[in-house]
């Protein structure tokens, strides 16, 4: 494919500039003590459904990328941001992370209402545009047809450019969620972050061992000691908490009890077992912060970029 310059007026502004299917689009300067998107990276570009006309806004295209971030730790406006003090910085002393976005706009931007749609997804499932239509379409992060947002979706009838960018930290990658890259908080000499996590357990059946979090990236433990670490179990939420011995479990996997035990720092193991809907309460030592507050910037800086 040759190089090609796309003029795509997202509010009164052009935003890419596409070279092939991958390219950086673009790369803004801005006062130091600035948040800003350093680069603004389409990675794939496609006709969506087949090209049909969507109003008077015609055919639409979806982008999809990985918007590049910086935010300087010294400003006061980021300031709010939890442990962004201990974040790593480059060499200009700034915070850098990375976002994936998904855009859905028209293919001449001439022809849209010339505005932004910025929709939350909720915790990386891309809900908002299908909840614009009734019936509803599909949650999916790579809308291809009508069906997957839904054929009278109103935000595409009326013109608006739709967009959508990761800000849950936690999240693990997946090819139809957008989950960003933020930093891991650390002491001044490079070592972890160590402080207390509380976290909850009522399992639907019985089991041996599970993990210390499900679904999401856990914070890990930063001692395997269990006697640094405290676990109750009760059968109702008022009840008193009654202590594990330390020495009935362990960090690790073991889907058969004791003797099947696996170390590690992200699973937990009853030797006794987990007695289904009884409520389990483990408080630990936790390392590997991820510098969760930096999900705002994200909004902050995608939005003000594209405006």
């Amino acid at each position: 494919m040759g190089a090609r310059k796309v003029k795509s007026h997202i509010g009164e502004r052009v935003i890419a500039r596409v070279v092939g299917l991958c390219t950086a689009v673009a790369a803004f300067v801005t006062a130091p003590a600035e948040a800003r998107v350093t680069r603004f990276v389409v990675e794939e570009r496609v006709l969506f459904d087949n090209g049909s006309s969507w109003g008077k806004a015609g055919p639409y295209e979806r982008l999809k990328g990985t918007a590049y971030m910086e935010v300087d730790p010294r400003n006061p406006v980021n300031a709010v941001i939890v442990n962004l003090s201990a974040a790593p910085r480059n060499e200009r002393g700034m915070v850098e992370f990375s976002s994936p976005f998904l855009i859905l706009k028209p293919v001449d931007m001439n022809l849209g209402n010339q505005k932004i749609w910025y929709g939350m997804n909720n915790r990386g499932n891309c809900v908002e545009i299908p909840f614009r239509a009734w019936p509803q379409g599909v949650t999916t992060c790579n809308p291809m047809t009508a069906a997957d947002v839904g054929p009278n979706n109103i935000l595409l009838l009326q013109g608006y450019a739709i967009v959508d960018a990761g800000w849950h930290g936690d999240g693990i990658q997946s090819p139809d969620q957008l989950f960003p890259n933020f930093p891991v908080a650390k002491q001044a000499d490079g070592s972890p972050i160590v402080g207390p996590l509380r976290l909850e357990y009522q399992p639907a059946t019985d089991t041996f061992t599970q993990p210390l979090v499900t679904g999401w990236r856990p914070y890990e433990t930063a001692d395997t000691d269990t006697t640094r670490s405290t676990l109750t179990v009760r059968d109702h939420e008022g009840d008193p908490r009654v202590p594990i011995p330390s020495d009935r479990w362990a960090f690790g996997r073991c889907s058969t009890g004791r003797k099947s035990l696996v170390p590690s720092t992200t699973d937990l193991c009853l030797f006794d077992g987990f007695q289904a809907y009884r409520i389990y309460e483990l408080i630990y030592p936790a390392k590997n912060r991820i510098v969760m507050g930096l999900a705002y910037a994200v909004t902050r800086d995608i939005g003000s970029f594209l405006r």
